[in-house]
C-alpha cells in the first residue's frame, strides 16, 4: 500500500467536528441557514451533539435512560501489530425513538455518522443531521436517540481504518445511502469518501447485512470472519539488532 494513501486516510478520518460537545442557544442557525434545535444539557439529547456523560455512574433523568448499551473497546490480538478496535455489539437493531448509550471501556473514541457534512458518503437516512460525539475518555459515555427509521453506519474517527465501525438498524432494514466519490455541489466539487480500509471489510461481512441484524437483534464483533478484520495498513519492520 502506498504510504501516502495510508497517512491521508489516517489523517482525514481523525478530523472531528469542531462543534462536538457544545450546546446551542435558542434560535441559533447553522452555516447553511437551518435552525438548530435548542437542547441544553441535562434536559435532552441534542440531534447533532447527543449527550455526553463524563462519569459512567451518572444518574440520568428518566427521559434520558438508555434502551441499549454499546461498549467501545480495544483488545490485544495475537499475531497483529496493533490491537483490535471495535464496537460491541458491532451490529444492533433498535426501535425508532430508542436511546443508545455508547460506553467507553477504553479512551479516545468517537461515535460519528457517515455524513456529507463530515466529508463522507451519507450512510444514515436522508435528513438525519451530521451527529457526532466528542473524543471522550475512559469511563465516559455518550447518548443518542435514533428517531428516523433506516440504516445508520457510524465510525470511530481515530480508529476507522482499523475496522472500528458499527451499523445500527432502526425499525426497518431499509438502506438509503448517498453518493460517494467526487460530486458537484453549489460550492463546487466535493469528495465524499465511503468507509476505508478495514472498515470497508467489516461492512462487507455477511453478518453485517441490515436484514441479518434486524433478524438477530445484535451482531457481536466475534461473529465476524477473521478476513473481515484484516488490517490493510502496512507497518514498517522493526530495525534489526
Amino acid at each position: 500500500m502506498d504510504r501516502r494513501q495510508v497517512l491521508k486516510a489516517a489523517g482525514v478520518t481523525s478530523t472531528i467536528p469542531l462543534t462536538a460537545g457544545l450546546g446551542a442557544a435558542d434560535g441559533d442557525e447553522t452555516a447553511d441557514g437551518t435552525e438548530r434545535r435548542a437542547c441544553p444539557q441535562p434536559n435532552c439529547i441534542h440531534p447533532v451533539l447527543g449527550y455526553s456523560g463524563l462519569e459512567g455512574d451518572e444518574q440520568l433523568p428518566r427521559s434520558l435512560r438508555p434502551d441499549h448499551a454499546v461498549e467501545l473497546e480495544i483488545r490485544p490480538s495475537e499475531g497483529r501489530p496493533i490491537p483490535e478496535f471495535f464496537f460491541e455489539p458491532t451490529g444492533l437493531f433498535v426501535e425508532p425513538g430508542d436511546v443508545v448509550q455508547f460506553r467507553l471501556a477504553t479512551p479516545d473514541h468517537t461515535v460519528t455518522a457517515y455524513h456529507a457534512h463530515h466529508g463522507r458518503q451519507r450512510r444514515v437516512p436522508e435528513g438525519v443531521p451530521p451527529f457526532s460525539s466528542p473524543v471522550l475518555g475512559m469511563n465516559a459515555f455518550w447518548l443518542y436517540r435514533f428517531d428516523e427509521p433506516g440504516v445508520y453506519d457510524v465510525l470511530c474517527s481515530p480508529h476507522e481504518i482499523f475496522g472500528m465501525v458499527m451499523r445500527i438498524v432502526v425499525g426497518e432494514p431499509t438502506v438509503d445511502f448517498g453518493p460517494e466519490g467526487v460530486v458537484e455541489t453549489e460550492g463546487g466539487e466535493v469528495e465524499l469518501r465511503p468507509p476505508e480500509l478495514t472498515a470497508e471489510l467489516v461492512y462487507a461481512d455477511p453478518n453485517m447485512e441490515p436484514a441479518t441484524i434486524a433478524e438477530r437483534g445484535s451482531i457481536s464483533w466475534d461473529d465476524l470472519a477473521a478476513e473481515s478484520k484484516r488490517l490493510l495498513v502496512e507497518f514498517p519492520e522493526p530495525p534489526a539488532e
